[in-house]
């Protein structure tokens, strides 16, 4: 002790390397960073998710790693409990390794946040309630000829058929002119037809409205329903929606 005033804690100390060590990976560059940025005295990385994220996930390798390596050196780590409040009567850690900082508390409330509203955001999302799957194509398919007349030129050897749903008969074929269209098309007493042309890789959807007054189109559903089919590289997912209030 010299008598002079102790710094302020400069946080975690970046990896040195000493003589004989190995040269640290990207991964631990990339955790240091980010264990910087997190428990640092400039730390930043509150305001940014996919860097608290990617913390999350290195230090989960990292604990892994070492738990590994205590049990191959027969040093047994017991896991604890999620319901436990862990206090220990004395510091028992290891000289230089410091007590997590409030900020590193929130740091990781703030990923497990992430993850959960990640998760949530997963069960938001609408489930199809019919996926359609490719099914071999009927030889002479009347849908070329249709096409054909409609001068959409199809390229017979691109045709492809999906399941029906009830009685709508659903393909795709590609035309002269690179772009790939989707049909769908009641062969019930309505006889609708519809069609679109995109892109390869685009979304499309087609919708098919139930209407009384019209035809006898989704007879199954209530009036003012739509039937959506959105086309995706293999299959066709359908969503019936209910009519609008």
């Amino acid at each position: 002790m010299d008598g002079s005033s102790s710094a302020a804690d400069p946080g975690p100390e970046p990896l040195e390397l000493t003589e004989g060590s190995p040269r640290p990976s990207d991964t631990e560059r990339e955790l240091a960073e980010l264990r910087a940025r997190a428990y640092g005295p400039e730390a930043d990385i509150e305001a940014d998710p996919a860097a608290m994220a990617r913390l999350a996930e290195l230090e989960a390798a990292h604990l892994s790693a070492v738990t590994a390596e205590r049990a191959g050196g027969s040093t047994v780590v017991a896991p604890v409990p999620a319901a436990a409040s862990v206090e220990p009567t004395r510091d028992t850690r290891p000289a230089g390794v410091r007590r997590p900082s409030r900020r590193a508390g929130v740091v990781i409330g703030a990923t497990v946040l992430v993850g959960a509203l990640a998760a949530a955001g997963w069960n938001l999302v609408p489930r199809p309630d019919a996926t359609l799957q490719q099914i071999a194509v009927e030889a002479n398919s009347d849908i070329i000829r249709v096409l054909s007349a409609q001068g959409r030129g199809p390229v017979p050897s691109t045709l492809r058929r999906f399941e029906p749903y009830h009685d709508v008969r659903v393909w795709s074929v590609e035309d002269h002119a690179g772009k790939v269209c989707f049909i769908v098309w009641d062969l019930a007493e309505s006889g609708r037809f519809s069609i679109k042309c995109a892109p390869p890789g685009t979304a499309v959807a087609l919708t098919l409205s139930v209407a009384r007054e019209a035809d006898e189109f989704g007879r199954w559903l209530p009036d003012g329903s739509n039937v959506d089919f959105r086309f995706r590289e293999d299959t066709v997912d359908v969503f019936v929606r209910a009519p609008a209030d």
